[in-house]
């Protein structure tokens, strides 16, 4: 099955499997309440699509009720993904659409290109193998490195941090790209971590700018320590 076949007969499928492959890559296991937060939808919606997602042989659950990818599933998934992020990236990077908007624009598209197409639209980008939000295509050769990398959550005032990603995740959180846009916060940029509140926390940039990030924000910024 194709992406644009698996489109026709369940046009929700794409988010469906795309997500349940995200949350196992970033958390090693799928659950139906997790998939159910990451999609917004309910539990028991999840339960039916994920029967349905069964009968097609693309998902498998267990006793306990973790959700699992088939081998069709996770290439069909790996395929939607990597559409995804070049959409995302062809919007961004040549075509200047802004940064936080990127993320919807693509999901609307990603079920809709041609296998020809993808190629082509790869190699003209030059074969990207890193969304503009910092998440690693399927079979990013760096891709253990990038998922590695801990939650800004997780330093302390003084330290020196590059930004590696904004998590999938993080992405569906109301706010948090834009915000991150607005501010700058993008893969690679420098800061240094300065003062935390019970409400947000404070990034020094090189340039004596200052960044306040909202706390409830920070875990799905994923960061790595540089050395001073």
């Amino acid at each position: 099955m194709t992406v644009l076949e698996l489109a026709r007969r369940y046009p929700t499928a794409a988010e469906y499997i795309s997500q349940i492959y995200l949350i196992i890559r970033d958390y090693s296991y799928c659950s139906n309440r997790r998939l159910a937060e990451f999609i917004g939808v309910s539990p028991s919606a999840v339960t039916q699509s994920a029967s349905r997602l069964k009968k097609l042989g693309l998902t498998d659950q267990d006793k306990y009720g973790m959700i699992s990818l088939t081998e069709e599933g996770t290439t069909l998934a790996e395929q939607i993904l990597k559409r995804h992020y070049l959409l995302e990236y062809l919007m961004v990077r040549e075509l200047g659409f802004p940064w936080d908007l990127a993320d919807k624009e693509a999901e609307h598209l990603q079920d809709k290109i041609s296998s020809a197409f993808l190629d082509h639209l790869c190699s003209r980008l030059g074969n990207p193998d890193r969304c503009p939000h910092g998440n690693p295509f399927p079979g990013n050769p760096q891709s253990s490195a990038i998922l590695s990398a801990k939650g800004l959550d997780q330093f302390n005032a003084g330290d020196r941090i590059r930004v590696v990603r904004i998590t999938e995740e993080g992405e569906r959180i109301e706010g948090l790209l834009h915000h991150c846009y607005v501010n700058q916060v993008m893969p690679d940029s420098l800061y240094t971590i300065g003062d935390r509140t019970k409400t947000e926390v404070i990034l020094l940039g090189n340039d004596d700018t200052t960044v306040t990030l909202p706390l409830e924000f920070i875990r799905f910024i994923k960061v790595e320590p540089v050395q001073l």
